[in-house]
């Protein structure tokens, strides 16, 4: 029998790994109540839009982490520039374990997302955007040099983890970090 309750944060963790596994449309209701342990009444109980409503608390959970593990610190001055760029990786590494997870951006349909959704993805991608070039520009790099390293350091993360799943490659998202890193101090 399904288990009949779970925890808020748990409940969107669990939402969260089905959607980056599977993307919007395979991720059946079918199979998000199993991976829950709630009935499918119990997911439009707190869920009264269905997926759409699950993708949107997915994607604010995916926002909080990115703003309380990679905007924010990237922003504390009082870490060494070097240092916040070493724990963005270090944290890029582990939120998708290496490379072997996907990203929810990668997986989730742009076109047939909700101009909402797209807007808080919108927001969160310029936050980590800027923070990024704040800190090339912390370390004397021009408002425009800034901008492509940074835009530059986002497409290639982006890029890894969809090469990575492609050619099953291990060290891709781990060799293109470490290139990007040394490419940013130069």
């Amino acid at each position: 029998m399904a288990q009949q309750t779970i925890d808020d944060c748990s409940l969107v963790q669990a939402l969260f790994e089905v959607f980056r596994s599977r993307g919007y449309e395979g991720a059946t209701i079918s199979l998000l109540s199993e991976v829950t342990g709630l009935k499918k009444s119990s997911l439009y109980h707190r869920f009264p839009a269905g997926k759409d409503d699950m993708v949107k608390a997915v994607v604010l959970y995916v926002s909080t982490q990115l703003h309380e593990q990679i905007v924010e610190p990237l922003s504390n001055i009082n870490t060494s520039p070097k240092k916040r760029f070493s724990d963005m990786i270090v944290t890029i590494k582990a939120f998708y374990s290496d490379g072997r997870k996907n990203c929810l951006l990668n997986v989730l349909s742009l076109e047939g997302a909700k101009p909402e959704i797209k807007s808080l993805m919108n927001k969160d991608y310029n936050a980590w955007l800027t923070a990024l070039m704040n800190l090339g520009k912390e370390i004397g790099m021009s408002q425009k040099e800034s901008q492509m390293r940074s835009e530059h350091f986002l497409i290639v993360v982006e890029g890894a983890l969809v090469i990575q799943r492609l050619t099953n490659n291990a060290q891709t998202l781990n060799n293109s970090l470490a290139y990007e890193q040394k490419l940013f101090f130069k």
